[in-house]
């Protein structure tokens, strides 16, 4: 399928539908909806761009069919939402690409737009960079949660590390980053991206991200003013729908 370029940046939104603590995730009713069509339905504010999403079941491409979402059948062989989106990628003229995650149907709008606009900017100055992404800074405290990626940044918003260590916060302050899973690509880098070999650090951290810096790519940070919502098991799926509905 080739996709029709408009305004040089395409939004694709990969959605699997196996998940290990809650299965047919994408496909879970919240009222009427589901979780997949929530999400679609909060990213078409944006309004400006196009965008799609690129599954791996007939499932959920049927179900989007029915409600005239944008949807593409992408193979199953993927290890990550990156893999995904780069094979959409790669059937288009798009010069960016922006990876939203298809389990999180009220993310801020107003940072999603912050991050593209800052992105190209950073980019008229400073070109050597193959994705952005964001950050909320957040108190530590002994109850947060374990498996929050962190990361750390230099003073030119260049990302060093991700982790899902407690070591990564300031003490001083008590804070620490924590990254928030949206990725701004260059798309000629996502033909490369899908040619690097999973890293060790990837596979023992289940971090995809940590495939592009530990093949000496650069990635860059913005703060964003709201953290995100991902569903992710029964319970968070009892709360956002007491958000949504």
């Amino acid at each position: 399928m080739i996709i029709v370029m408009r305004n040089n940046l395409l939004i694709v939104i990969p959605s699997r539908l196996n998940s290990k603590r809650l299965k047919r995730k994408p496909l879970q009713k919240i009222g009427k909806k589901t979780l997949i069509e929530w999400v679609y339905e909060n990213i078409k504010k944006i309004q400006s761009y196009k965008i799609i999403v690129a599954t791996d079941s007939v499932k959920i491409l049927n179900t989007l069919n029915k409600t005239n979402i944008p949807c593409v059948l992408t193979s199953k062989k993927h290890k990550s939402g990156s893999d995904r989106v780069a094979e959409v990628a790669g059937k288009t003229n798009f010069k960016w690409i922006l990876n939203l995650q298809g389990d999180e149907p009220i993310i801020n709008i107003k940072d999603i737009k912050k991050l593209i606009s800052n992105t190209l900017k950073y980019n008229k100055k400073n070109s050597n960079f193959v994705v952005s992404t964001l950050y909320v800074k957040k108190k530590f405290r002994n109850k947060n949660k374990s498996n929050e990626v962190k990361l750390l940044i230099n003073k030119n918003r260049e990302v060093i590390n991700f982790s899902r260590s407690k070591l990564i916060f300031n003490k001083k302050k008590n804070q620490y980053l924590k990254h928030v899973g949206i990725y701004l690509y260059k798309s000629n880098f996502l033909k490369i991206f899908t040619k690097l070999k999973r890293s060790f650090s990837e596979k023992k951290y289940n971090l995809e991200q940590l495939r592009i810096l530990d093949n000496n790519f650069k990635i860059i940070s913005f703060q964003a003013s709201h953290d995100t919502v991902g569903v992710d098991t029964y319970e968070d799926l009892k709360k956002i729908k007491k958000t949504l509905i």
